[in-house]
């Protein structure tokens, strides 16, 4: 069973894919609604995972698809467009959660919460001549992705649910939970411990940084689900929400929140260390423009650590980058693949305990096996060329001589890509 990381992303389909999406809004103009959704279908599934199934008979067609732990039904027939997700069973309800969902359907555009027996659904449903290839891709994205996480947050917060029927989920080896869970207590203690050597307010950007890394590489290289994953969301979203607070105070809540994991049980971790097929990304596709952006703003930061001999806090902030750009955007697979890369070579330790064979660099010479970097790296443009032409990295222009002067030189040819549009 190969090792995956990061989170799914159906951003920047290949070309055969986009065609079934020209093909099902022709159709749908044209009046021609069954074959329509068909080629919709075609183009939503992920051939790699078999996530979407949907069966066509005459003039109805039923379907199914992943996201997380959530399995989607659905079907279309001459009038009618329907599709819905268990959330959770309940023996009684309070009047807070009542309220709790009453705001959520407030939210919603598409979709809405339901009772049915002691059952809490998700459902959406539409006359099919409204039902637009465009509207049931947001519709459906809106009501996978709700039901995905919102299951998990009930089922913490309101005592008197229980959790339906899980379908999706594939347990990784005892043995890989528990390097994960190692590394994941490793790397809390090693930046809580670094930050709180750093004086809170003169370095309050490099603790910053310190503990945003930390938050995205956890979530990129472990890749939690359920409610760990919403509690390094929540982490995110508390640190860029535009409060006013002063960054050393939200500095201070993001250790407390990190000390707080490190005091989760080891069962409660585990438990949430396990592997799905989703159909949705959660981030938007996004143009390399905002790579671009997120770099400058940041590496110009990189300068003043360097010169003054915090060469450990210039990495932290090259592996943010990339970080923050995973966690955040619906990047092209090259981009993906790149950023990929750099974590195997900032943290190699952690690849070689799960068994991964390849290396980039020698943590304990401080040496890289240059050929092994460049050669990735080509094999990464030969692969994303067949659907980006333009696409080149010039490999001469990185500098191996350290890993400061190596990411310096990596995230700029990065920056530099050319996707052609």
């Amino acid at each position: 069973m190969p090792i995956t990381f990061g989170r799914y992303t159906d951003a920047f389909k290949p070309k055969a894919k986009t065609e079934f999406w020209t093909k099902c809004e022709k159709l749908f103009d044209e009046k021609q609604y069954m074959d329509s959704y068909d080629a919709f279908f075609s183009y939503l599934k992920d051939d790699a995972l078999n996530n979407v199934s949907w069966k066509k008979e005459n003039n109805h067609i039923s379907f199914e698809f992943q996201q997380g732990s959530k399995t989607v039904h659905g079907s279309i027939n001459e009038n009618k467009i329907t599709a819905q997700t268990d959330i959770a069973e309940f023996e009684k309800l309070s009047v807070a959660f009542m309220r709790r969902l009453m705001e959520m359907n407030y939210s919603l555009y598409y979709t809405r919460f339901a009772f049915k027996d002691n059952g809490i659904y998700l459902k959406f449903d539409s006359g099919v001549h409204d039902g637009h290839p465009r509207k049931l891709y947001y519709a459906l994205k809106e009501l996978a992705i709700r039901a995905d996480k919102q299951d998990d947050l009930l089922l913490d917060d309101f005592s008197m649910l229980k959790p339906a029927d899980i379908a999706g989920i594939e347990q990784i080896p005892a043995e890989e939970k528990e390097i994960k869970h190692t590394f994941f207590r490793k790397w809390i203690e090693d930046a809580v411990k670094r930050a709180s050597e750093l004086n809170e307010d003169s370095f309050s950007g490099a603790i910053s940084y310190l503990l945003l890394d930390l938050l995205y590489r956890t979530d990129y290289l472990i890749t939690p689900e359920g409610t760990l994953m919403n509690d390094l969301e929540k982490i995110s979203w508390k640190y860029f929400a535009k409060d006013n607070k002063p960054f050393q105070e939200k500095n201070k809540e993001m250790k407390e929140e990190f000390k707080k994991l490190l005091e989760k049980p080891k069962e409660a971790v585990l438990e949430d260390l396990y592997r799905t097929k989703s159909t949705f990304g959660i981030a938007n596709p996004t143009n390399h423009e905002a790579v671009v952006g997120a770099i400058n703003s940041n590496l110009g930061n990189v300068k003043w650590y360097i010169d003054n001999n915090y060469e450990d806090i210039a990495v932290i902030i090259f592996e943010y980058i990339a970080g923050y750009c995973l966690f955040s955007f619906g990047l092209a697979r090259p981009t993906i693949k790149l950023f990929d890369l750099q974590y195997r070579i900032t943290r190699p330790e952690y690849f070689a305990s799960l068994g991964i064979k390849e290396k980039y660099y020698d943590p304990d010479a401080k040496k890289f096996d240059e050929q092994a970097v460049k050669d990735r790296i080509n094999e990464i443009v030969k692969e994303g060329s067949e659907q980006f032409p333009e696409l080149t990295l010039n490999v001469d222009n990185l500098k191996f001589n350290s890993m400061v002067d190596f990411l310096r030189s990596y995230i700029t040819e990065i920056q530099n890509l050319n996707y052609g549009n």
